[in-house]
């Protein structure tokens, strides 16, 4: 099996914002769905503490699983939007312009959250950002997706006092027998199949400005959030990690395209991976392990489709790694975990 990443999967409570109330008014006791995974209402309670990644996603599969509630995700999210993420909330719902609200979004995202990264990608007409999850946790996203989409365009639309049109919504898991409940809850139906969770909308709209934004708190802000900016993310792998997710499928992907967008050489990459105890070949092996193992369980995407999404040469390629990972062909490992 390939590296794991050491550093701890965690969030802020507060992505749990919500979740009590909601329960409740479903007539059911949340204490019981918090005790199957190891957590109690007492530490919801401090929305600046942390819990585990992983027992956020368990307690979103649990709780649909056990109230039969196939969009619970969805349900959670429109609880939340920018109140969620603290100082990093307050700082970007002061920025000026919605461009710099998201620049300021992505590169202060690991403060609430070091187990899943932001990307914002702007091309000549569209702008792209993508909720991009850590290669290393083995725990279905299903509703953990839907969760961080409905968060997403509801803090899109308060940043833009709903001036905002999207164009796409994607989602990294199969579509379901109800599309229509997505139209509902998020405006349009999303893509689903796809590499990440990403919301698409045209380049005009970075250009608004954000209401009531506050020049002299942004400020204040900026200088506390930049104290403690490098305390979350020290490992350059993690980075290296994010750029391979991003750019598996680019005619050019390789090291040298990696440390081009890292702003770095590729021989100073290479130090600094071997530094960590790592390459760059084993990184992109563990990202191409885990996020096989991703497309095979919540996707609906074909075996040859989910090998040329991961950059293989050829299907056979793709067969005697996964066999390598995991044991068994890909097409048995979806078998077994389908039942």
């Amino acid at each position: 099996m390939p590296r794991l990443t050491q550093a701890p999967d965690l969030i802020r409570v507060s992505a749990l914002h919500g979740y009590i109330e909601l329960i409740e008014s479903k007539l059911v006791n949340p204490d019981i769905l918090l005790s199957h995974v190891g957590l109690d209402r007492k530490q919801l309670q401090d929305a600046n503490s942390f819990v585990q990644y992983q027992q956020l996603i368990q307690l979103l599969e649990t709780t649909a699983k056990e109230l039969n509630l196939p969009y619970f995700g969805l349900e959670l999210g429109r609880w939340q939007s920018l109140n969620i993420l603290g100082s990093v909330g307050y700082l970007v719902g002061n920025c000026d312009t919605l461009e710099l609200a998201l620049k300021n979004l992505t590169k202060y995202y690991h403060i609430h959250q070091n187990s899943a990264d932001l990307l914002l990608e702007v091309d000549q007409n569209y702008v792209k950002l993508s909720f991009l999850v850590r290669s290393s946790l083995k725990v279905s996203v299903y509703h953990g997706a839907d969760l961080a989409l409905s968060v997403g365009v509801n803090l899109l639309k308060k940043l833009t006092d709903d001036q905002i049109k999207l164009h796409r919504l994607e989602l990294p898991h199969s579509g379901n027998e109800n599309p229509s409940v997505y139209r509902q809850a998020l405006g349009q139906v999303p893509v689903f199949n796809c590499a990440h969770t990403a919301v698409v909308f045209e380049k005009k709209y970075l250009k608004l400005a954000i209401k009531n934004s506050d020049k002299q708190l942004f400020s204040i802000l900026s200088q506390q959030l930049g104290l403690i900016q490098n305390t979350k993310r020290e490992n350059i792998s993690d980075h290296v990690e994010v750029m391979i997710k991003q750019y598996l499928l680019h005619e050019e992907f390789g090291v040298n395209l990696v440390a081009e967008k890292l702003s770095m050489s590729t021989r100073s990459l290479q130090r600094h991976l071997t530094k960590h105890g790592t390459t760059f070949r084993e990184l992109v092996d563990d990202v191409r392990c885990h996020l096989a193992h991703q497309y095979l369980i919540e996707s609906s995407l074909s075996l040859s489709n989910i090998s040329d999404i991961l950059n293989f040469s050829n299907y056979s390629e793709f067969t005697r790694s996964f066999k390598r990972w995991y044991g068994i062909p890909p097409r048995d490992y979806r078998k077994f975990h389908s039942h």
